[in-house]
């Protein structure tokens, strides 16, 4: 069995580095993902995916595609 002492201390760096790594790796991939439902060991999150998908659509459009709907009065008053 190897002990702390033989590793020195590139080596430790390099270790920290690598799992933060794949730590951070990971928050991208959940980050960007599109599901509605995420469970990893036992942390469960549930997103609002519509408001992601009107984001990239407001990116890459310029609008999300949506009118303001006017109400009676209101069309009245522009006339």
């Amino acid at each position: 069995m190897t002990q702390m002492s033989d590793f020195n201390i590139n080596e430790l760096m390099l270790f920290i580095v690598g799992v933060l790594g794949a730590l951070g790796g990971l928050c991208v991939i959940i980050q960007k993902s599109k599901c509605k439902k995420i469970d990893i060991c036992c942390v469960k999150c549930v997103r609002d995916t519509d408001l992601i998908l009107k984001e990239e659509k407001l990116e890459m459009t310029g609008h999300t595609g949506e009118t303001p709907r006017l109400t009676e009065p209101e069309i009245e008053s522009i006339q």
